[in-house]
C-alpha cells in the first residue's frame, strides 16, 4: 500500500520535473526565434498557463526558422558578391541577402487565362525529352490532376526522368494510389514534410507553397497555380482567376537550383553541389529576371523585407494583387505612408475568398488603408488566387506568395522579380484587365461584433 503510494508520488514528481524542463527548453527556443512581441507573449502565456496543450502545439507548429547542413539558404555563397550599386537599392539588397543576380530570360509569357495555362503546361510536358521536374503545393484528386499524372506517367514510360514533389499538407487528400502508375512507369515522387511523419520535429507548420515545372532544364512554367480543376479549368466554369507564366533562357538554371534544394530536403539527401553560374547580367543592368525564394531555411525574411523596400522607394504607383490580405504592422504602415505621400496605391482582392477567416481578418487593415487614400478593388464574381506586385511601371513580382504572415514569414515561397520593361508591361496589361472587372470598395463602419471577431481572428493570423 505505502510502497504503491511512494512509487506513484515518485513517478508524478519525475513527470512534473520533466515537463517543467521541457517547457523551459521550449520557452528558450521560442524566445530565440524572431517573432512579433504579441506572438511571443501569446506563446509564452500558452506554454506557462496551459502546458499540457501548449507544449504539444508548439512542437507541432511553433518553429519558424531552421538551419541545417543539408539545407542552406538558397543562393548564399553560390554566386560571387556583386559591386555595390548605390543607385539600385533593390539590386543591392538582394545581393546582400544572398539572392542570385538577375539572369537573361527568353520568351517570357504571362498566360491570359486558365485555358492558355493548361495548354502551355500540357505542351511543355508532352514535348519533354530528358527531364520533367514538378514542385506543387496541391495536386487535385480530380479530372485535371489525374490528367496531368497520366501525362507524367506517359513521359516516364518514354524514358524521360520525371520527379514530382508534393507538399505534405497541400496534397494530403490525394490518395497515394494515384501516384502508383507514375511510380511503376519509373517516375520518382517525394513529399515535403509529410503531415503524419515525425510530427513533433517542429516542422509540421512549415509548408512548401511553391509552384514550379521545369522541362529539359530549358523551359519553366510557374506562378500561383496549383494543378487541379479550380486552377486549370476555364474561368467561366471554375469561377477562379489565377496567374501563371512561362519562360526560358539562362534564368532556368536558377529555378533548377531551387527545385534541387527542395527535392534533396524532401528526400533527406545532402544538397547537391551547385552548377557553375549561368550567364549573368552586368551590375546595374535593368533587364532579366531574378528569383526571390523565401522560407524558414533562410536567416532573413527576404520577401517581406523586399516588399517593404519596394514600397519605400515607389514614386508613382503600387499595385498589389492577392487572394488574401493580412499585412503585419510594418507592411500596413508602409502602404499607408505611400498613399499619404502621393503614391497611387491599389489593392486587388476577391470580394470573398475561399478562406472566410482570412476575409474577416483583413477588414481592419482595409478600412485604415482606404481612409488613407488606398484604392481597394474587389473581384465580385469569382475567387482571385493570383499573386502579383507592380511598382512604378518598371518592376514587377509574380509567383506563389500571398500577402499574409504565413506566406511571408512561414512558407517556402518563390517569387520572380521581372526587370524587363516589356515583361512588366505584359503583366501590367493582365492586371489592368483584372482591375477593370472589379468595383471600387467603399468602407462602412463596422459593428461591435465584427470588430471583436476581427480581433480574435487576428490573434491567429500566422496560421491563416
Amino acid at each position: 500500500m505505502w510502497q504503491d503510494v511512494v512509487q506513484w508520488a515518485l513517478a508524478a514528481h519525475v513527470l512534473v520535473i520533466t515537463g517543467a524542463l521541457m517547457m523551459l527548453l521550449l520557452i528558450v527556443s521560442m524566445l530565440r526565434q524572431a517573432r512579433t512581441p504579441s506572438a511571443s507573449v501569446a506563446w509564452l502565456l500558452f506554454l506557462i498557463l496551459l502546458p499540457y496543450i501548449g507544449v504539444p502545439l508548439y512542437l507541432l507548429f511553433g518553429s519558424r526558422k531552421f538551419f541545417s547542413a543539408k539545407r542552406r539558404p538558397q543562393s548564399a555563397g553560390v554566386y560571387p558578391a556583386l559591386p555595390r550599386v548605390p543607385s539600385d537599392p533593390v539590386r543591392h539588397f538582394l545581393d546582400v541577402a544572398g539572392m542570385a543576380p538577375p539572369a537573361p530570360a527568353e520568351g517570357v509569357r504571362f498566360h491570359a487565362g486558365a485555358a492558355e495555362a493548361r495548354s502551355a503546361l500540357k505542351r511543355l510536358l508532352g514535348e519533354a525529352q530528358t527531364s520533367i521536374d514538378v514542385c506543387v503545393f496541391l495536386l487535385g484528386d480530380d479530372v485535371m490532376g489525374r490528367e496531368m499524372l497520366d501525362l507524367l506517367a506517359e513521359r516516364a514510360r518514354a524514358g524521360v526522368r520525371v520527379r514530382l514533389l508534393l507538399d505534405g499538407v497541400g496534397s494530403f487528400l490525394l490518395p497515394k494510389r494515384r501516384l502508383r502508375p507514375l511510380q511503376q512507369a519509373g517516375g520518382e515522387t517525394a513529399w515535403f514534410v509529410p503531415l503524419l511523419r515525425r510530427p513533433f520535429r517542429g516542422r509540421t507548420n512549415l509548408r512548401n507553397h511553391r509552384k514550379l515545372v521545369i522541362v529539359d532544364g530549358a523551359r519553366v512554367w510557374a506562378g500561383g497555380r496549383n494543378i487541379g480543376a479550380e486552377y486549370l479549368a476555364d474561368e467561366a466554369q471554375s469561377h477562379w482567376w489565377d496567374l501563371s507564366f512561362e519562360l526560358g533562357g539562362a534564368a532556368v538554371a536558377d529555378f533548377q537550383q531551387v527545385f534541387e534544394a527542395d527535392w534533396a530536403f524532401a528526400r533527406g539527401q545532402a544538397r547537391p553541389e551547385s552548377p557553375a553560374a549561368s550567364a549573368r547580367l552586368p551590375a546595374g543592368a535593368g533587364e532579366g529576371v531574378q528569383l526571390v525564394p523565401a522560407g524558414p531555411d533562410m536567416a532573413q525574411d527576404v520577401l517581406h523585407d523586399l516588399l517593404v523596400l519596394l514600397m519605400t522607394h515607389a514614386q508613382d504607383r503600387i499595385v498589389l494583387v492577392s487572394p488574401y490580405f493580412v499585412p503585419d504592422e510594418v507592411l500596413q504602415t508602409m502602404l499607408r505612408l505611400a498613399a499619404q505621400r502621393g503614391v497611387r496605391v491599389e489593392l486587388i482582392l476577391p470580394r470573398r475568398s475561399n478562406h472566410r477567416l482570412a476575409d474577416l481578418a483583413r477588414g481592419r487593415a482595409l478600412r485604415e488603408l482606404a481612409h488613407a487614400g488606398v484604392r481597394v478593388y474587389l473581384l465580385p464574381d469569382a475567387m482571385l488566387h493570383a499573386k502579383a506586385v507592380l511598382i512604378d511601371g518598371h518592376m514587377a513580382l509574380a509567383g506563389s506568395a500571398n500577402l499574409d504572415p504565413r506566406s511571408l514569414l512561414l512558407n517556402f515561397e518563390l517569387m520572380v522579380l521581372f526587370h524587363d520593361r516589356a515583361d512588366v508591361a505584359q503583366l501590367a496589361a493582365w492586371v489592368e484587365g483584372l482591375r477593370s472587372r472589379c468595383p471600387l470598395w467603399q468602407p462602412t463602419p463596422p459593428g461591435v461584433l465584427t470588430q471583436t471577431l476581427e480581433g480574435l481572428v487576428l490573434l491567429t493570423a500566422f496560421q491563416l
